[in-house]
């Protein structure tokens, strides 16, 4: 499952990678009745669950349309309504970003199809929506006014989650917060958003929490899920196992068995549903057909991409990586290094060592930087390949979900903003 990359695609380095599209892979069947893996803050000090609880808590704090579970535990809840109120008074601020990322998106589509594909069916509705706007450079500077001045109002509310950001960057240092929790807890939220469609505001979403009052949908899927009917059972595992795939499978990657990721989606679903698969006999054989029917979808749109030329990113993402890593070891290093010259002030030798890896740690950060410059831009010109091939649903079918380039636009939009700079209570996020 695999994104082509034709032999005379054009390349970011001095190697050529030729990716494959594979029609064919094996899946395990569904696991029935696996241990749910938990998380537990029981004998921790209060102070630092609550601040656990606002670090995995706002993992998606800057998206447009917020992803909420409701509270578990009374700490919970008072966590989230404080984090919601925050996120309240930046509510503008993250509509206006946005606003200004989309039309600048748009404005660079409309003049590649205007070069390359004037006749384009999308051409007249986006020439339309952008001409809405009326003078862009005004309407950008309007918008970077807006911004700035927002930044300026509500920099309490930033400091707040500044604040958050450097407690993780603490936390997971001193090993507070695993890895792995992060996951494990995103997972929970995913499973149990109360803003499936995204059509809550953040005040709505404040007034449901603090009465306790979950919306009715999920109420009612709270409560029928274990005893869904044959119908009901088969229509959910197919959408939750399209998005899982969608979410899960990176078909920039230079690998062809993703097993491990509809291995992984099996298992989830089967810890989902495992009442109601318990109570329909039999219904095993149609979850695999299911299984198998939705991996053929994805393996369809991946063929309908093959012989585009494209920009082989995940070449980057595989040195974004390296470097990650090496940020990740370095800083430990300066660490440990600051804590010995705490100790001893006068050692020369500390200080100079300190200073070589400090510069080292520079130069992985803006190497990582500008990789992040190439997977942005060049992500972008395989998109407009797409659009000119007429084969953008599929596309975006494929990569609308992958968490790299979510995470890397997401990124690239902060460090624009914020004057070509990353700001550094960031970097724990990069390379956790």
């Amino acid at each position: 499952m695999l994104i082509t990359s034709v032999s005379n695609s054009p390349q970011l380095y001095s190697k050529q990678t030729v990716l494959k599209s594979q029609s064919q892979h094996k899946t395990s069947p569904i696991i029935k009745n696996p241990v749910v893996d938990k998380v537990s803050f029981s004998g921790l000090n209060p102070e630092i669950a609550r601040n656990q609880l606002k670090i995995l808590l706002t993992q998606d704090i800057w998206a447009p349309n917020l992803r909420i579970k409701m509270p578990e535990t009374p700490l919970e809840k008072e966590v989230i309504l404080e984090i919601l109120e925050h996120r309240l008074q930046l509510d503008r601020l993250v509509r206006l970003t946005n606003e200004k990322l989309n039309i600048k998106t748009k404005i660079k589509m409309l003049a590649n199809l205007m070069e390359q594909n004037p006749s384009h069916p999308d051409l007249p509705a986006l020439r339309k929506e952008i001409e809405n706007k009326g003078n862009l450079d005004s309407y950008l500077k309007t918008l970077d006014k807006n911004i700035e001045l927002e930044q300026k109002k509500k920099k309490p509310a930033l400091e707040y989650f500044k604040h958050i950001d450097e407690l993780e960057e603490e936390y997971t240092a001193k090993h507070l917060l695993k890895n792995s929790a992060f996951d494990k807890f995103w997972h929970k939220i995913i499973k149990n958003n109360i803003n499936p469609d995204g059509k809550l505001s953040t005040q709505e979403l404040i007034d449901i929490i603090r009465e306790d009052k979950a919306p009715v949908v999920e109420r009612v899927i709270k409560t029928t899920s274990p005893i869904l009917s044959k119908k009901q059972l088969l229509s959910r595992v197919q959408s939750q196992y399209e998005q899982m795939l969608r979410e899960g499978v990176d078909v920039y990657k230079g690998e062809g068995n993703h097993n491990d990721v509809a291995k992984q989606a099996r298992k989830t679903i089967a810890e989902t549903y495992a009442d109601s698969i318990k109570k329909q006999a039999g219904i095993d054989k149609q979850l695999t057909k299911i299984f198998e029917s939705v991996e053929q979808k994805y393996t369809f749109k991946v063929d309908r991409l093959d012989g585009i030329d494209i920009y082989p990113i995940g070449e980057i993402w595989k040195d974004m990586k390296a470097d990650e890593k090496s940020i990740k070891q370095i800083t430990q290093e300066i660490s440990q290094l600051k804590e010995k010259l705490a100790k001893t002030p006068d050692s020369q030798d500390l200080k100079d060592l300190l200073t070589k890896k400090e510069t080292e740690l520079q130069n992985f950060k803006d190497e990582w930087v500008s990789r992040l410059g190439f997977s942005v831009k060049y992500e972008g010109i395989n998109r407009e390949r797409m659009v000119e091939a007429d084969r953008l649903p599929e596309y975006d079918y494929l990569t609308s979900e992958n968490k790299t380039i979510k995470k890397h636009k997401r990124i690239f939009d902060i460090y624009k903003t914020n004057n070509d700079t990353i700001p550094e209570t960031m970097w724990a996020e990069i390379i956790a």
